[in-house]
């Protein structure tokens, strides 16, 4: 991904005192964390730039740019490349890249219905290592299994764990609570409190599908305007309009899994009867095409259908025309995908409506915590 770097100034605010307007310095440490995030997003995630392209890209004095890459350099998070020869005459200039290898950050994914699923990745998405967790199907998820793996991935990693993501079912709020996950059996579930031991670490906690359009925008180059669909335990959508992530009030936007649908007469596990949940997820699907395996195409076609009955509304009111679907490729595959098109077609398009395009994710069930893992990035090194 191609990050925008913004240009630098010594001026980053106006004051007002007594009744006049003067300019406000940023204090030294404000440039000093201004430059170096300046510096990194011109380099990441994998372009190799000399120090003076560096200070013409950012806008910063040559001084100033040399001083800054030293700094990052002894942190670990540049490395000095190759010489490349340039037109004219004149000493080399030394490439300078992004150390994608000076730290890891560990994610989990809670929304499966059978097992707790965890990576570790380095700096730049790419995956060291996997594990997973059985756990067999309970009313309560238990928070000690999630400590078991987390502590067991953050052990096989050789470079400094930088973070810790969860991406989890459920309502969570900013910071990494989460308010409710009915498929989990939480109520007010405090799991940065519960990971904050485990690698001396900042965790972060998302929303699963907020995690994977997270990700599939920033590691699959989808559109800054999207729904990315999950379908695991549960059903819940991620929203992303003009590159922000749309979460409500409440931190309640995209929780389409317990929406009734006309014709649904299941039993929720919110209380309601016929959510789209209880037509469409993992679990329903599974136990379906295990009766009726003759019957596998038509029941995928149908879940198909019924999610674009859901997904029709929210396309007309925003004209969001990339629709991803994410989960586990045995069931949320071309079957589903074309009748959740045909499906949308039949009830939103019109002369009005611009095409819908549905698609599967990019970055398969590794979504949401790719996405949660960026999370991380954004959070401590500011280069998404």
């Amino acid at each position: 991904m191609a990050a925008q770097v913004p240009v630098l100034g010594e001026i980053v605010g106006l004051k007002r005192e007594s009744g006049s307007r003067r300019l406000a310095s940023a204090a030294p440490s404000d440039i000093r964390l201004r430059n170096r995030t300046a510096i990194m997003r011109a380099l990441y995630p994998k372009t190799w730039l000399s120090r003076a392209q560096l200070a013409k890209i950012t806008g910063m004095s040559k001084v100033s740019t040399s001083d800054v890459v030293a700094e990052l350099i002894k942190d670990g998070l540049l490395i000095e490349g190759e010489y490349k020869n340039l037109p004219r005459p004149g000493k080399p200039a030394l490439d300078i890249g992004f150390n994608q290898d000076a730290g890891c950050v560990v994610a989990m994914d809670l929304s499966d219905s059978t097992h707790i699923r965890a990576l570790a990745m380095n700096l730049v998405g790419g995956v060291l290592l996997r594990e997973e967790l059985d756990c067999p199907p309970q009313a309560v998820l238990d928070v000690e299994a999630i400590r078991e793996l987390c502590n067991k991935v953050c052990q096989g990693c050789r470079s400094k764990v930088i973070g810790i993501a969860v991406a989890t079912p459920g309502t969570v709020n900013d910071e990494g609570l989460v308010i409710e996950a009915p498929n989990l059996g939480w109520v007010n579930m405090d799991l940065p409190s519960v990971l904050a031991d485990v690698a001396d670490c900042p965790v972060v906690v998302a929303n699963d599908a907020d995690a994977a359009v997270f990700a599939e925008r920033y590691f699959a180059g989808g559109s800054p305007d999207m729904i990315l669909v999950q379908i695991a335990k549960g059903i819940g959508a991620g929203v992303l309009i003009s590159d922000g992530i749309v979460r409500g009030r409440g931190f309640t936007a995209g929780e389409i899994g317990h929406v009734v649908m006309s014709g649904g007469t299941v039993p929720c596990v919110c209380g309601k009867t016929g959510c789209l949940e209880t037509m469409v997820s993992v679990p329903v699907l599974d136990e379906r095409i295990s009766k009726d395996p003759d019957g596998r195409s038509g029941i995928l076609d149908e879940a198909g259908q019924n999610l674009g009955r859901a997904l029709a509304m929210p396309v007309a009111m925003t004209n969001i025309t990339q629709i991803v679907l994410s989960g586990p490729r045995r069931l949320v595959d071309e079957t589903m995908v074309q009748a959740t098109q045909r499906s949308i077609d039949a009830l939103a398009r019109s002369r009005f409506m611009d095409a819908v395009h549905v698609q599967l994710s990019n970055l398969g069930e590794d979504a949401a915590m790719l996405g949660a893992a960026a999370m991380v990035l954004r959070k401590e090194l500011s280069v998404l």
